[in-house]
């Protein structure tokens, strides 16, 4: 029931997204820049990559763009997200395949060399996120790469209340209402802690499994396959 919610909220937010989105997220657009910096990839290499929560497509549009024989599934559980993505990567149509599922219960297929995720498995609960981090691993062929870009929890509860009042200080200040959003946040959103995240990846099998980047309740973080 929970993630029937999220879907009708993505369904209804899908076309809006993309203006809406860096007046709710810190430094979002500089987020992207160094994602593409920690693919560890060759710009020219034959690389399958797995968008899961793809959106609107942002993230692998990026990855179109800047490897030029790189393929993309694009995986979103939203109707309107997948219309939005299907229009913004129209350019690059013949490398990307669109799917529509839940990526909680669905399988998100296999032999990937790149899977990443932006602001979508904090959906998930915590038995959620450990079950898609065990099936990611089984996704990626050896030597591949996890990185994911999430919204998480403080390490206390106290930390989790400091990073949710400066975040809500932020969406005010850039003109959007802090109360709708983080009843919707509270409503809708399970995130779980950095130090949680990389445990449970670790114990999916991933290794070099790190935080890249972090700032309040936001975060850069993966694993790879060895």
């Amino acid at each position: 029931m929970r993630l029937d919610v999220v879907r009708a909220h993505f369904e209804a937010e899908a076309f809006d997204y993309d203006g809406l989105i860096p007046r709710l997220i810190p430094h979002y657009h500089e987020q992207h820049g160094l994602m593409l910096e920690l693919i560890p990839f060759e710009r020219e290499a034959s690389l399958k990559v797995l968008d899961l929560g793809a959106g609107t497509g942002v993230l692998s549009f990026l990855i179109l763009q800047a490897f030029p024989n790189a393929t993309v599934v694009a995986f979103d559980m939203a109707d309107n997200m997948i219309a939005a993505c299907k229009k913004n990567l129209s350019a690059y149509q013949e490398r990307v395949k669109l799917h529509q599922g839940n990526f909680a219960e669905d399988d998100v297929g296999s032999e990937y060399d790149l899977v990443i995720s932006g602001l979508a498995i904090h959906h998930l609960d915590e038995p959620e996120k450990q079950k898609l981090y065990q099936d990611l691993f089984h996704a990626v062929n050896p030597g591949g790469l996890l990185l994911i870009r999430d919204t998480v929890t403080g390490a206390t509860p106290q930390l989790t209340q400091q990073y949710e009042r400066l975040w809500r200080q932020y969406m005010k200040a850039n003109g959007e209402d802090d109360e709708k959003w983080f009843q919707n946040y509270l409503k809708e959103d399970r995130p779980s802690s950095v130090e949680d995240q990389l445990q449970w990846l670790k114990s999916a099998g991933f290794e070099e499994v790190g935080c890249h980047w972090r700032y309040l309740n936001f975060a850069i973080f993966g694993g790879r396959k060895q």
